[in-house]
């Protein structure tokens, strides 16, 4: 059942899922088990080293961007601008 449950949830991406799974592993009952087990955790291991890789290059694409829309603006005329 725990393990089909955490085959799911890596098919799908669902990370509450996998974090579910990875917070109530139960005991095992055979080595394959255990083996099918070690398996699935390196594929979520790999899933969620991909899913932080995506996310920095997200953030800095957010950050250049931010950074280009700063440097290209034009510093507004105060308002009180007074002349003699």
């Amino acid at each position: 059942m725990w393990l089909s449950e955490l085959k799911k949830a890596l098919i799908l991406r669902n990370f509450s899922a996998l974090e579910h799974s990875i917070t109530t592993m139960p005991q095992f009952d055979s080595i394959d088990q255990i083996k099918e087990a070690a398996y699935l955790l390196k594929a979520v291991q790999a899933l969620l080293e991909e899913e932080r890789a995506s996310t920095l290059n997200t953030m800095n694409q957010l950050k250049n961007t931010l950074d280009f829309l700063k440097s290209s603006e034009t510093s507004p005329q105060s308002a009180f601008n007074i002349k003699f």
